[in-house]
């Protein structure tokens, strides 16, 4: 029952003041200078990696057998677990070959001689002088008559036709008195 004019509690009553809140630990409670001091260290467990199967492979095997119907390709799978081969992916805990090396290649350096000698500017104006002659020729061009067909016609006209007296076969074998 509630007390008069008061709301009803719904919460326990909390302990007294020595009762110690966690859990006290028998073994290891050594305080800081033990927390510091010994780290908890976790051996890895060696992790066997499952590959997949290899169904190109089992495909080729069942052909082999002479498997022929979807039953049997079925069977043959089910019996014949052959999985991809593992292509020395470096995982972490993986020995690295000696000679291997991450990251991007660096860059090569640029030859310090060629700066002194402003061969990097002789090059540039090689490009410039060769792209106005390039320029020069196109203008040259915008500047001839374009030649069409009419303009070819007239250069080159066509040849004359000779005239046929040609007759289409049946006029050929008309009977004709003499």
């Amino acid at each position: 029952q509630p007390e008069l004019g008061k709301p009803m509690r719904n919460c326990y009553s909390l302990p007294g003041p020595d009762f110690t809140y966690g859990m006290y630990m028998h073994k290891r409670d050594g305080g800081v200078p033990e927390a510091i001091g010994h780290w908890d260290s976790v051996k890895a467990k060696p992790h066997k990696r499952i590959m997949p199967r290899d169904f190109v492979a089992m495909g080729r095997g069942a052909v082999d057998e002479g498997c022929t119907t979807a039953r049997e390709f079925a069977l043959y799978y089910k019996y014949m677990d052959i999985r991809c081969k593992d292509k020395q992916i470096l995982r972490y805990g993986c020995k690295i070959p000696p000679g291997m090396t991450f990251g991007r290649p660096p860059r090569p350096s640029t030859p310090f001689f060629d700066i002194m000698q402003h061969r990097y500017k002789e090059l540039w104006m090689e490009q410039q002088r060769a792209r106005t002659v390039v320029q020069h020729v196109v203008k040259k061009k915008i500047g001839e008559v374009h030649e069409n067909r009419t303009t070819f016609l007239r250069m080159h006209p066509l040849p004359v036709k000779e005239e046929s007296f040609w007759h289409p076969q049946r006029f050929e074998k008309v009977w004709a008195p003499h």
